[in-house]
């Protein structure tokens, strides 16, 4: 199962294992000195929670300000992701393709549209290297 996310005009999906919670983005605390990518924190039932804009670690162009939030998990490491919105959470169709993008596991095609799936692991390496 994925969650399918929608990131400027792009679609991606993230495996369901990897997804704790999915709520608008809300009130956003900005990080003084903070990476590009870094949009603030915020309370996520009592933690703080790091909130990336998801777009801006994918390099895709994006109008506005993202409404919707998918706090991940990786490893019990918890990041927010700041996307443009959430469209279903389904099984995989297509085929997996093989991609050298960075930050997919693979691409398929569903319904004449192509799904990037991404990498968790690799997405949460960037966000790393982004915060430090």
């Amino acid at each position: 199962m994925h969650v399918r996310l929608r990131v400027g005009s792009e679609l991606y999906a993230l495996p369901i294992e990897n997804v704790l919670e999915v709520a608008e983005l809300g009130d956003v605390a900005a990080v003084p000195g903070a990476g590009r990518t870094v949009l603030g924190v915020r309370n996520f039932h009592g933690q703080v929670l790091p909130v990336f804009d998801l777009a801006g670690v994918l390099r895709i162009p994006r109008q506005g300000w993202p409404p919707c939030l998918i706090v991940a998990d990786q490893g019990g490491r918890l990041a927010g992701f700041a996307v443009d919105g959430v469209t279903t959470v389904a099984p995989l169709e297509g085929t997996p393709q093989q991609t050298d993008l960075d930050y997919l596991a693979h691409a398929t095609l569903e319904d004449g549209q192509l799904v990037g799936v991404l990498d968790v692991a690799q997405v949460f390496s960037a966000l790393s290297e982004e915060s430090a």
